[in-house]
Protein backbone atom coordinates (compact mmCIF):
# COMPACT_ATOMS: atom_id res chain seq x y z
CA UNK A 1 0.00 0.00 0.00
CA UNK A 2 2.69 2.30 0.93
CA UNK A 3 4.70 1.40 -2.18
CA UNK A 4 3.69 4.74 -4.27
CA UNK A 5 5.63 6.80 -1.56
CA UNK A 6 2.50 7.62 0.05
CA UNK A 7 2.51 7.61 4.14
CA UNK A 8 0.42 6.36 6.21
CA UNK A 9 0.85 5.39 10.07
CA UNK A 10 -1.55 4.39 12.85
CA UNK A 11 -1.68 6.44 15.57
CA UNK A 12 -4.45 4.94 18.34
CA UNK A 13 -7.76 3.74 18.42
CA UNK A 14 -10.49 5.02 21.19
CA UNK A 15 -13.15 3.27 22.29
CA UNK A 16 -16.16 4.89 23.05
CA UNK A 17 -18.91 2.16 24.83
CA UNK A 18 -21.60 4.61 25.52
CA UNK A 19 -22.16 5.10 21.77
CA UNK A 20 -20.80 1.80 20.42
CA UNK A 21 -18.00 3.91 18.44
CA UNK A 22 -13.97 3.54 17.87
CA UNK A 23 -12.07 6.66 17.25
CA UNK A 24 -9.06 5.31 15.20
CA UNK A 25 -6.38 7.84 14.54
CA UNK A 26 -4.21 7.87 11.41
CA UNK A 27 -1.45 10.48 10.28
CA UNK A 28 -1.52 9.70 6.39
CA UNK A 29 -0.58 11.83 3.13
CA UNK A 30 -4.29 11.51 1.94
CA UNK A 31 -7.50 10.38 3.28
CA UNK A 32 -8.35 7.98 0.62
CA UNK A 33 -4.93 6.05 1.97
CA UNK A 34 -6.89 5.71 5.28
CA UNK A 35 -9.55 4.35 3.41
CA UNK A 36 -7.80 1.68 1.53
CA UNK A 37 -5.60 0.14 4.73
CA UNK A 38 -9.54 0.35 6.50
CA UNK A 39 -11.07 -1.53 3.05
CA UNK A 40 -7.88 -4.24 2.96
CA UNK A 41 -8.44 -5.08 6.50
CA UNK A 42 -12.13 -5.69 6.02
CA UNK A 43 -12.24 -2.91 8.98
CA UNK A 44 -15.71 -1.28 9.00
CA UNK A 45 -16.39 2.59 8.93
CA UNK A 46 -18.59 5.02 8.79
CA UNK A 47 -16.72 8.05 7.82
CA UNK A 48 -12.91 9.76 7.21
CA UNK A 49 -12.88 12.61 8.28
CA UNK A 50 -9.39 14.97 8.47
CA UNK A 51 -8.96 15.93 12.44
CA UNK A 52 -6.74 18.81 13.96
CA UNK A 53 -4.63 18.28 17.34
CA UNK A 54 -5.12 20.72 19.66
CA UNK A 55 -2.05 21.25 22.23
CA UNK A 56 -2.69 22.58 25.37
CA UNK A 57 -0.02 24.68 27.08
Amino acid sequence: LGGNGARIRYIRSTLIPGQSRCLCLFEADHRNLVRTVNETAQFPFSSIDEAVELITP
